[in-house]
């Protein structure tokens, strides 16, 4: 079950408010917004340049993929892919909920040394609920896709934001030569799928 697009952007602000109030700072709160619209927008294009994919339904996945950052990690203990997919499952939400989840893990079938500043917790946590999704659909790749093009307030190319979160949490480039490999395998996808360079729908 999808929200309307006007409950989305509902769901969206008050994820915001209510992580505003909190007595924990968000200092980054300008990029998360910068963030999730960004992937919304990306997402409502690139899903219009396609034969099938729903804009409005890939607008409103972008905007609520990262709905569990509402939550600071550190304080609850948990992941955000978790509390958003929680959350929103809770609503009737399910579509919405999974992509809290698949966004993160562009391999479904991922090994845990490629996320090196995860929680093992976590990494358990997603590999049992990933095991009851068969396969991942369009929109699981298209939201995995968007979410790369994103980084603090500037839109960028895919291979700039792995670069960035190398440094950010000092991986190594194996470590993140996974999250690259699907990235770009996604990016293809979606190039042939548009018939057009994403990069190009995107204008970066």
């Amino acid at each position: 079950m999808m929200p309307s697009l006007q409950k989305a952007k509902q769901l969206w602000q008050e994820g915001i408010d209510f992580r505003l109030k909190q007595s924990y700072a968000w200092p980054t709160h300008k990029e998360y917004i910068f963030h999730t619209t960004g992937v919304a927008e990306a997402a409502q294009k690139i899903a219009s340049k396609t034969p099938y994919l729903n804009s409005e339904k890939a607008y409103a996945l972008g905007l609520l993929h990262d709905y569990g950052k509402k939550y600071d990690e550190n304080i609850t203990g948990k992941f955000h892919a978790q509390t958003g997919y929680e959350e929103l499952l809770k609503l009737g939400y399910d579509e919405c909920a999974r992509i809290c989840l698949t966004h993160s893990f562009p391999n479904k079938n991922f090994h845990n040394k490629y996320y090196a500043s995860y929680k093992p917790e976590w990494l358990e946590w997603a590999h049992e609920k990933l095991g009851e999704i068969e396969e991942y659909d369009d929109y699981d790749r298209l939201i995995q896709l968007c979410d790369m093009f994103f980084e603090g307030l500037s839109k960028v190319r895919f291979e700039e934001r792995l670069a960035s979160i190398r440094k950010r949490y000092a991986l190594s480039k194996e470590q993140t030569e996974e999250q690259e490999k699907y990235t770009k395998m996604n990016k293809d996808y979606f190039d042939a799928l548009c018939k057009e360079d994403v990069y190009k729908i995107l204008s970066i």
